[in-house]
């Protein structure tokens, strides 16, 4: 008698077959293996963050480096050991941050408004001088726009040197009280910083920028951030006899957490990623009762480690949450359609394709919450664990 058995393959030979004990000491070589991968791939954005870093630098060196204005002193003359602080000193900046791309590298820079007014007492100079001379200390070459000093009505031209604007003023027949303003825009990167050269100085920086931090002698008085917008105020009283007494506040415009951190920070996570996945086939394969050799194991790992070259590769030239989103949907449909061609499953590839959108989910939530990563990966990986604990009892002994 012929049986027909056309319909199903023939059976894999045992022999050909190894223990579950085995298997899952082979899975965990595997994963160690494929975990080298991963260590390449870092190394390879390291590689990249570094020539982003030196290109940055170079854009940077090009447009202009950190600003640190101090500023306006007077004098009798330019030697004179006799400096006068305002009396008052108001400063207001401005800030606009935007980002220099050169090919595929870019730096963070900005472009400051800054005005100031003030007031100086001539009772402060011991000598009673037709003339006294005032000193602006700023990098003049980041200047782009420069306005006339207009002191009590008056106007005068600032003179330029290397480091600093300098002009004479006539202050004969001035009131006691000599009230001055100035304004310019001066462009730089990296940070921001005011001197508070008054006896009594207010301070305000405010502008746009993706992340800015307030730093120098002391911290803002009041502050207020809102998305992209942000203003900070400083308000200080320095005795008149300190006239070395140099406080300087400001805000450093940082580029926060780049691509290249991005990737190398993702790249942290692919060993739980490999590992629930694996974790979720091999219950795929004991629930259908179907073999699956080591080799379809490696290949599926395979595929979780090139998503990581893909989501570099896509964010060098587009947004990283786009890039984030392409990598995935790409990973996601090939182990799916895998799972369901090895498996003849659609209910189960569904599954698996299913498990792997919430890790890749969860993993982009833990990249955009810093503060509350270590907690929400905690309960992640305890909520990973309860899933495998008691699919694990509806397997039969």
């Amino acid at each position: 008698m012929t049986m027909n058995n056309s319909q199903t393959p023939p059976p894999i030979p045992t022999r050909s077959r190894i223990s579950f004990g085995t298997k899952v000491v082979l899975l965990g070589l595997q994963c160690a293996l494929l975990m080298i991968g991963a260590l390449a791939i870092w190394i390879l954005a390291y590689s990249r963050d570094e020539r982003n870093k030196d290109v940055a630098d170079q854009i940077i060196k090009e447009w202009g480096g950190e600003v640190t204005i101090n500023g306006p002193l007077a004098s009798e003359h330019p030697d004179s050991a006799l400096v006068v602080r305002p009396s008052t000193f108001n400063c207001e900046a401005t800030v606009d941050t935007k980002s220099l791309h050169r090919n595929i590298f870019e730096a963070e820079v900005f472009n400051a408004r800054v005005a100031m007014s003030g007031t100086i007492n001539k009772d402060n100079f011991t000598a009673k001088n037709d003339s006294i001379y005032i000193e602006l200390n700023l990098p003049t070459s980041q200047l782009a726009k420069l306005s006339t000093l207009k002191i009590c009505g008056e106007t005068v031209e600032w003179s330029r040197g290397a480091h600093r604007l300098y002009a004479e003023v006539d202050v004969s027949g001035m009131p006691g009280i000599l009230e001055f303003s100035t304004s310019f825009d001066i462009h730089g990167a990296e940070s921001l910083f005011i001197s508070q050269v008054g006896e009594q100085s207010f301070v305000t920086i405010e502008g746009e920028a993706q992340n800015p931090s307030f730093n120098g002698n002391s911290l803002p008085d009041e502050r207020h951030l809102s998305g992209k917008q942000f203003s900070a105020q400083w308000e200080t009283d320095i005795a008149p006899a300190d006239i070395y007494d140099s406080r300087s506040v400001g805000a450093n415009f940082l580029v926060g957490v780049d691509r290249y951190q991005k990737v190398t920070r993702s790249l942290k996570y692919s060993f739980m990623i490999i590992l629930l996945t694996y974790a979720s086939v091999l219950f795929a394969e004991i629930i259908m009762k179907r073999y699956i050799p080591l080799f379809n194991y490696f290949l599926i790992g395979a595929a979780l480690i090139i998503f990581y070259i893909l989501l570099l590769s896509f964010s060098e030239h587009m947004k990283f949450g786009i890039s984030y989103l392409i990598a995935t949907a790409m990973t996601v449909l090939l182990i799916t359609g895998y799972m369901w061609k090895m498996l003849g499953s659609r209910k189960v590839a569904i599954a698996i394709g299913s498990i792997l959108i919430g890790m890749y989910v969860s993993c982009y939530i833990l990249l955009t919450l810093s503060t509350y990563s270590l907690i929400l990966g905690s309960l992640i990986l305890f909520a990973a664990l309860a899933a495998m604990m008691y699919g694990s009892l509806q397997l039969k002994r």
